[in-house]
């Protein structure tokens, strides 16, 4: 008799009201994970019920609010493969622990080499101030609209406590919206304008475009800027995705292609 192989590691995410997840945090995850070829059971987990879930799993939280209280945020993971479990939340220390857990045989492939880890840190730290920092004026309403119904609760209450405005009063209109886009793809611009240096080539050069930020293969900058792509693409596809689609000639269209093979929902 055949046993059914048991799946040891189990993927937390948040559900939303389309087939696929559009956090930009767990999809990071989630392309690490496919990119290394791991076997995972994704568990969802709204948005209402984290920290609930977290705390029943033993899952540790991921920062502290300013009150102390802790905050626990997804991704997180479960891994059963060897005892005691792993529990784990955020997702770099979790990318780490899986490159750490299941190493890949060939060096180039690695995700996130030790000796790279300030240069993630910082590209990180770029992407978050320069980019997503940025989008609430513009996504703030598709955002809401494709969280689940109780989400969407959750969602308004804690972010018109946060902003003290009501989330339509947050969204950018008219003009003003149009110069806040020009604002973001400057940002955009740059990371192209980066990615062309680093491939040591001059404008023009297209058929020698490195795809990735470190080369050939992704790495943790790619699980992260690919994690925030997913997400304007699924959550705004009618805006965000056609702007950005037609950005740094086409760039980001060719990017998010060559990504594809990684963005499975298992």
């Amino acid at each position: 008799m055949h046993m059914m192989a048991v799946t040891k590691i189990i993927f937390l995410d948040i559900p939303t009201t389309l087939p696929v997840p559009t956090s930009p945090n767990t999809w990071k995850v989630r392309l690490a994970l496919n990119y290394k070829q791991l076997n995972y059971d994704t568990k969802w987990v709204e948005t209402t019920d984290i920290e609930s879930v977290c705390k029943s799993l033993g899952i540790p939280p991921t920062s502290v609010l300013p009150d102390g209280t802790p905050k626990y945020t997804l991704p997180a993971l479960i891994d059963n493969t060897f005892s005691p479990p792993t529990l784990l939340s955020d997702s770099t220390p979790i990318i780490e622990y899986l490159e750490h857990a299941y190493p890949d045989p060939d060096p180039s492939r690695a995700l996130c080499p030790p000796t790279s880890r300030a240069l993630h840190a910082l590209f990180e730290y770029h992407v978050a101030h320069a980019i997503t920092a940025q989008l609430l004026p513009v996504m703030i309403m598709h955002l809401y609209d494709k969280k689940t119904p109780r989400d969407r609760i959750h969602f308004r209450t804690r972010t018109e406590a946060a902003l003290g405005k009501k989330l339509e009063d947050i969204e950018l209109r008219g003009e003003e919206r149009e110069e806040h886009w020009k604002k973001i793809e400057a940002a955009f611009d740059l990371l192209a304008s980066f990615m062309q240096v680093g491939s040591g080539l001059g404008e023009g050069a297209g058929a020698g475009e490195i795809m990735f930020f470190a080369g050939s293969n992704p790495s943790l900058a790619d699980c992260t800027f690919g994690g925030l792509l997913l997400m304007l693409l699924y959550d705004s596809p009618d805006e965000a995705w056609i702007k950005i689609s037609s950005w740094s000639n086409g760039r980001w269209k060719r990017y998010m292609a060559a990504l594809e093979q990684w963005t499975a929902v298992k």
